[in-house]
């Protein structure tokens, strides 16, 4: 008999504790790429200067200053396309970025592994213009980040302004900035572009795209998902958390979390490397590498229980999977937040490289726990060395739904329950090589209910499973003995 092992079942977290989901995910070019440097005719250069400062409600930037501080990422997403383009600061806030000539881009900041929000370029009030259209050369001038209300604003208003991309504001202020879209807002009609719910947040970024109150991942893929690349099919996020009964440890020391790359079929000999460039600042220095025989065998993988850092945040190669795939598998040790990205860097042989932005749509600190058993409260007792014991022909289970980042019952996902007989190993209840496992119908309460027809003098083993639409699973391990 196996035991069971925390490994990612493909988020998001985003069950990352945060993940399960989630994750958004989507590619783009990096400025040093041949195809996104040329200088021709059929690109301009965005130039500007990133500041920090107090974004007012009735007037453009105040407090203005210059950043000090370096690694402020500029992403600007192509509006039809979803391609992107991004680069960094420097050390005074300077930036310029090459993008194809008469497209529609919405900019985003993102530093230190954190989304920070998107730019206002014009407007006030209820409606803000959040996209612009250069057909030349544009210096976007003083762009002011306030991290506080979470969006930035140029001093200035662009000359090529898309008038017609906008968004919901309050006061000036796009409604999902703070919030990182994850915010359900009245009254709002989707449409179809790289910002479907008007918030002002991209999709790439946004928790909650559609603006349906269900997080991205949960019950189905976000459109960014969808990769622009000749070499790299997707990118994405995924992790589960199996706790045990009555377990002390916390999510973050659970979380078994993914990040993978696919190249597309036939590509795969132009990748040279896979490294993340930039990671969430909470997990940066203390994640560690973690191992299991469904990575694939990747080539040169680290150490298990290494830390990421040391091997530079790479990913490494299957060789025994039906597909190839980039994948690094570690455990967090550090509760990550909504909005925390991940910047995957995928080098060619002809030296140009991609970037692809991943991020949290939500967290999760704790998973499908059983709280209840034929009506009785579950007591300490449901371990694999110390199952609970009943006396009943049915084993009635009654479980809660997992907690989002802010406490509410993460809406969306879908529950069942996994069940077998289990055998004893020395002190140790064993996880069944082979179990059943039975979807439980959500009725909308926060707790739901399971029965089980059991045998006399058998011990099972029961977890009941909350998963995510892209696969994030989370449950907690019980036994119990029918005497």
């Amino acid at each position: 008999m196996r035991k069971i092992k925390l490994i990612s079942v493909v988020l998001g977290i985003c069950l990352i504790l945060g993940l399960v989901g989630c994750g958004t995910t989507t590619s783009s070019s990096g400025s040093s790429s041949s195809e996104d440097s040329d200088s021709s005719s059929t690109s301009v250069t965005l130039t500007g200067t990133i500041a920090s400062g107090t974004l007012g409600t009735s007037s453009l930037n105040q407090n203005l200053k210059p950043l000090a501080a370096t690694d402020y990422t500029i992403v600007v997403v192509d509006n039809d396309s979803n391609k992107i383009y991004n680069t960094t600061a420097n050390a005074e806030g300077e930036f310029s970025l090459d993008v194809p000539t008469d497209g529609t881009y919405l900019v985003s900041i993102i530093n230190d592994g954190s989304y920070l929000g998107p730019t206002v370029f014009d407007g006030e009030g209820t409606e803000v213009n959040t996209a612009i259209t250069p057909s030349a050369n544009a210096d976007l001038g003083a762009i002011t980040v306030d991290s506080t209300n979470g969006y930035a604003q140029t001093a200035t208003t662009p000359a090529d302004v898309a008038t017609s991309i906008t968004s919901e504001a309050t006061n000036g202020k796009p409604l999902g900035a703070g919030n990182d879209g994850k915010t359900e807002n009245s009254g709002v009609t989707n449409r179809t572009d790289s910002d479907k719910d008007k918030d002002g947040i991209p999709n790439l970024f946004d928790a909650d795209e559609d603006n349906d109150g269900i997080r991205n991942g949960v019950a189905s893929a976000a459109s960014s998902t969808e990769v622009v690349s000749d070499y790299v099919e997707s990118v994405y996020m995924s992790s589960n958390i199996w706790a045990d009964h009555n377990t002390t440890e916390g999510a973050e020391d659970l979380i078994a979390l993914r990040l993978h790359v696919v190249p597309v079929a036939g590509q795969e000999s132009m990748i040279a490397s896979v490294a993340c460039t930039s990671v969430p600042s909470s997990i940066a220095s203390v994640a560690t590498v973690r191992y299991a025989d469904s990575l694939g065998s990747p080539t040169g993988y680290p150490a298990e229980n290494s830390l990421w850092q040391t091997a530079s945040y790479g990913l490494y190669e299957t060789t025994t999977l039906a597909s190839d795939q980039w994948i690094i598998s570690i455990c967090p040790k550090a509760i990550m937040n909504v909005g925390d990205t991940f910047t995957i860097r995928v080098t060619y042989t002809d030296a140009t490289y991609e970037d692809f932005f991943v991020t949290t749509a939500y967290v999760l600190t704790d998973w499908a726990k059983i709280t209840e058993y034929n009506s009785t409260a579950m007591p300490v007792e449901g371990t694999k060395t110390d199952p609970v014991t009943y006396s009943s022909d049915t084993l009635e289970i009654t479980f809660s739904k997992p907690l989002d980042e802010d406490g509410d019952v993460l809406a969306g996902l879908s529950y069942s329950v996994i069940y077998g007989v289990s055998t004893l190993d020395g002190s140790i209840y064993l996880v069944p090589g082979s179990s059943t496992e039975s979807s439980v119908t959500d009725t909308g309460s926060d707790t739901l209910s399971y029965t089980i027809t059991t045998t006399a003098n058998a011990t099972y083993y029961v977890t009941p499973v909350a998963e995510s639409a892209d696969g994030q699973r989370n449950g907690e391990e019980t036994w119990f003995t029918r005497q």
